[in-house]
């Protein structure tokens, strides 16, 4: 019994440090993470040659392979569509009736905490999107295998 209290004593701090790492700062960096990811994902899409885009054409599901480039898409742009909407918040609001150069900048800030968090749950939706499909393809591999 002693044995297993040093265990949980010795383990304690490094553990509160790993929590720490990862529910606090990994939640703060995951957005860069996903949009880099995004980013660096369209740009090989551009370097693909006739032959892969051939391939993924004929794909059992162009719709949802289209889609998920898609969602790429959508991530990447979505943090300059962001900064483009933090600035009309900021003029709409800073120069309305009741707003202020404060409220407008608070509006802005909160505009663009929004949209770098925002990439967290289109990622979700994408993941989520290609769990499906793989799901799917599995299923219509296993039919085929049952058939043969």
């Amino acid at each position: 019994m002693s044995q297993l209290k040093n265990d949980i004593a010795t383990a304690i701090i490094p553990a509160a440090i790993s929590a720490l790492l990862i529910c606090v700062v990994r939640f703060f960096v995951i957005p860069w993470s996903i949009w880099k990811g995004a980013a660096l994902r369209l740009a090989d899409m551009r370097k693909q040659d006739e032959a892969q885009k051939l391939v993924s054409s004929r794909s059992e599901f162009p719709v949802f392979d289209w889609l998920r480039a898609a969602w790429d898409g959508l991530i990447f742009l979505s943090w300059f569509i962001g900064a483009i909407l933090s600035l009309m918040a900021f003029f709409a609001v800073a120069f309305s009736y009741f707003g202020g150069f404060v409220s407008g900048l608070s509006a802005m800030i909160s505009t663009l905490i929004t949209t770098y968090f925002s990439v967290i749950f289109m990622s979700l939706a994408k993941e989520s999107l290609i769990i499906i499909l793989s799901i799917a393809l599995n299923v219509e591999r296993l039919a085929q295998n049952k058939r043969t």
